[in-house]
């Protein structure tokens, strides 16, 4: 099984563009990713996971995302002592460009 050429002449790249699309999917997502930085989205991924927290920083390969995690008070004693933050952590994440579906930025 060798590559055949393409059966009705010429090549299979239509209207000059490289692989059929022109455009790379990913720089829309690039440019959607650096617009909404710094700011409180939900970021999709390609799986269907979708994660709210902020975009920290967009290069050509990864989003850095960071995701707030607040901590409840333990304590019950009263029904005002079940609203009180104790504090709150962020964990920061890596997703890979390629993984990203898109970014809602509703919020």
């Amino acid at each position: 099984m060798y590559p055949q050429p393409f059966p009705f002449g010429g090549s299979q790249n239509f209207g000059g563009q490289s692989g059929g699309m022109g455009r790379s999917p990913f720089k829309k997502i690039y440019k959607t990713c650096m617009k909404n930085r710094n700011q409180h989205v939900q970021l999709m991924l390609m799986d269907g996971i979708t994660y709210t927290g902020f975009i920290e920083y967009v290069d050509q390969q990864n989003v850095y995302f960071a995701i707030p995690y607040v901590e409840k008070q333990q304590e019950n004693r009263n029904q005002e002592a079940q609203y009180d933050v104790r504090g709150y952590q962020i964990y920061r994440c890596v997703f890979p460009l390629h993984a990203v579906a898109g970014v809602n930025s509703a919020y």
